[in-house]
């Protein structure tokens, strides 16, 4: 059975996945632009840094929740606030990041 790190690790790093491929799709295929200012310039001068940022930023970010989640199940010293936080932001986080896929969705298809 798969552990609940692991599913929460790998669900973000596949959407955050999903929202690298189809801004690179959008933007080198159909013209489009990223709405994020801090990666904008990137994918206007350089796609493979943009991608090495994007890609980098999406594991760290797996892999923190990873380490998060794997940290509050094996320590008696965590608080439920503290936990509750975990799991909100990790729901925050997914829902955020499948939002972005399916507007990146949405304007290739627009623009397609």
């Amino acid at each position: 059975m798969v552990k609940k790190e692991v599913l929460f690790c790998t669900t973000i790093i596949l959407i955050g996945t999903l929202d690298w491929l189809t801004t690179f799709v959008g933007v080198v295929f159909f013209g489009a632009t990223e709405t994020n200012p801090l990666l904008a310039s990137l994918t206007q001068s350089n796609m493979l840094l943009f991608s090495a940022v994007k890609l980098s930023g999406i594991t760290l970010t797996g892999l923190l929740f990873y380490r998060a989640e794997t940290k509050t199940k094996i320590s008696s010293q965590i608080s439920p606030l503290a936990k509750k936080f975990l799991k909100s932001g990790y729901a925050i986080s997914l829902f955020t990041l499948t939002a972005l896929v399916l507007n990146n969705f949405v304007a290739i298809i627009r623009v397609a």
